[in-house]
């Protein structure tokens, strides 16, 4: 609601804020101090990568909550609501989905099998290429996520920080979330215990004090003007990512990769002693998750109630929407001092969780998948242990390196989005057809992965040249500046309500290319393609041996449904065989014996 002519100063902590953030370095510190100096009894595989596996319900529940709250979670939500509407709380129906198939189906499978890497899983029901090509198709998106992490919120206070003083900052985190992630499990749970109470301090504080000024009814007066309360598009359009059925499809499967299949998720579920416990986790998770995302949609409507008709990005006091939540905090910090220096805070905590989570599940995978395989057996679990705790520090360095090195990484950041979406998909899809279809093989396992992969990397690099060539533009409800300088909310929702719809802005134009079709979508593409490929092809190639294989790979309704076709096969063979010869005779002579005897009787 600034004048376009009021500079915008750089965000300075003061000595209050510099506490805050000292007590939170200390803290992580801390934590590791006592996980590798102090309690060194979990220095194990088990201890490192599972904590034990005797952790408790409310830790690991609050560690699941923190693994969503990423940079994307606090600074991402918020502009998407201010540019395109409150569609996105339909998320909360895809969290809802996904832990109730999370619990049914992945679950129970994992929780019997208890392995150490999640990919041991694909040579048990496929085989060991099938195991290695997802095990790399991992490690490669994750080293390509992992610099972009930092980069999100480094990017998005550019505008009132120092670069040099910012990319620091970066590093610094990067470093904490390395040595949080040799400390293992239990120090990221730790970590997490401290990020979600921070975040929903430093999401739900702003928004609270936005609304001083104006009032809850006139915040929502104003977004209802100006068309950002979205319940319910239907569009059909494929490019347009934030429809109720891009949401809702894209989350899923996304987020089903995430938290049922991944291996920093399933670390955390089989920390708990059983599955029940883990069940309870997920539940607990899932309702403090859409808590978190119903604040940052509250977050996104006050930034819209505070800039309605003064676009901050039109006006030329930013340069990127992503930098509107840090611009719309040192505006309030003229109230409100020391409010921005929270929510860094709480971005600082977020960031170096979620690192810190993505270091130690990369080792784990490296370790288990391909340095594992060489080693003696009888190395000790002290060296195992060491040797994932190098590879933690090393892929730390690789992280820092990238970030302090690359002066603009906007474009890998989109990159390294769709081929993490094109990774989960195709991963996704790979556990699926293994956990719920018996008779799949690994022909039908490995046809179905690569052909999915050059699907969706078609699509993906398609996309990227229709979002270079303009070709596909990503559009948001209308902005304008023509409150610029009116304090008076009275007129600002009135100057909301003069903006035309957005509606009417949305491109009508068919679907023209496959190209055309939004990023999130690359998710669900790549998980159907498998099935899609795999079963046919499984069925061509020859059923799979069901019958030698360990029945605790299939989810339990596959479990249900093979057992009641064995007793059928059973009955009916029985039934049909026809009488053998020899066997008639003996049981004759058996039938002689015994009357001979009770005649003799």
């Amino acid at each position: 609601m600034r004048n376009a002519t009021v500079p915008v100063s750089p965000i300075y902590f003061n000595v209050a804020e510099y506490c805050l953030f000292g007590i939170n370095l200390g803290v992580i510190i801390g934590i590791v101090l006592y996980y590798n100096v102090v309690n060194r009894k979990y220095n194990t595989v088990s201890g490192f990568l599972f904590g034990g596996k005797n952790m408790s319900v409310i830790s690991i529940s609050l560690a699941l909550i923190a693994s969503h709250l990423t940079s994307i979670t606090l600074l991402g939500v918020p502009v998407e609501i201010y540019l395109r509407g409150t569609q996105y709380w339909a998320s909360a129906l895809s969290l809802i989905i996904v832990t109730f198939l999370t619990a049914v189906i992945y679950l129970p499978v994992f929780h019997k099998l208890q392995l150490s890497s999640s990919f041991e899983y694909l040579e048990i029901r496929f085989s060991t290429h099938t195991r290695t090509i997802a095990a790399v198709l991992f490690v490669v998106s994750k080293l390509m996520l992992l610099p972009i992490v930092p980069y999100v919120p480094l990017m998005a206070f550019r505008l009132v920080t120092n670069s040099l003083a910012g990319r620091i900052t970066a590093v610094i985190c990067v470093a904490c979330a390395t040595l949080s992630a040799i400390g293992g499990l239990r120090a990221i749970v730790s970590i997490g215990l401290m990020t979600t109470f921070l975040a929903i301090v430093g999401t739900g504080l702003p928004s609270g004090l936005a609304l001083l000024p104006m009032g809850f009814k006139k915040m929502w007066e104003i977004a209802s003007n100006g068309g950002r309360l979205v319940l319910y598009d239907p569009d059909p359009e494929l490019a347009h990512h934030t429809s109720f059925f891009a949401v809702t499809l894209a989350l899923s499967t996304n987020w089903l990769w995430k938290i049922a299949l991944s291996q920093s998720s399933l670390q955390k579920l089989l920390a708990v002693p059983t599955i029940s416990q883990a069940r309870i986790c997920l539940t607990v998770s899932c309702i403090g998750v859409i808590l978190m995302k119903l604040l940052s949609c509250f977050l996104g409507l006050a930034l819209y109630a505070w800039f309605a008709g003064c676009d901050p990005l039109l006006t030329g006091q930013i340069k990127k929407h992503e930098q509107l939540v840090p611009h719309f905090l040192n505006n309030l910090a003229a109230m409100f001092p020391g409010i921005c220096g929270i929510f860094i805070i709480s971005i600082f905590s977020a960031t170096t969780g979620c690192i810190a989570s993505i270091i130690n599940s990369i080792s784990g995978v490296l370790f288990e998948e391909f340095i594992r395989p060489w080693m003696p057996q009888n190395t000790s679990e002290l060296a195992c242990c060491k040797i994932m705790k190098a590879l933690c520090l090393l892929v730390g360095l690789y992280g820092a390196g990238v970030v302090w090195s690359a002066k603009e990484l906007d474009r890998l950041q989109h990159v390294a989005s769709g081929v993490t979406g094109v990774t989960a998909g195709t991963l996704l899809g790979l556990f699926t057809l293994g956990i719920v279809f018996s008779r799949a093989n690994c022909s039908g396992a490995l046809s179905g992965c690569l052909l999915s992969l050059l699907l969706c990397g078609w699509l993906l690099i398609g996309a990227e040249n229709a979002i270079a060539t303009g070709a596909l533009t990503f559009q948001g409800k209308p902005l304008s500046t023509s409150g610029c300088g009116k304090a008076n909310y009275t007129l600002l929702a009135n100057v909301a309500k003069s903006i035309p719809n957005a509606a009417n802005h949305l491109p009508t134009k068919p679907l023209q290319s496959l190209f055309r079709i939004s990023f999130t979508y690359c998710p669900f593409a790549g998980a159907i393609s498998v099935l899609l490929i795999g079963v046919p092809m499984s069925y061509l190639t020859g059923k799979s041996r069901t019958e030698s294989m360990n029945p605790d790979v299939f989810c339990p309704l596959t479990q249900s449904i093979l057992h009641k076709s064995q007793m059928r096969s059973t009955t009916v063979s029985l039934e049909a065989r026809a009488p053998d010869t020899q066997e008639v005779y003996m049981a004759l002579d058996e039938a002689l014996k015994h009357l001979k005897e009770v005649i003799d009787r």
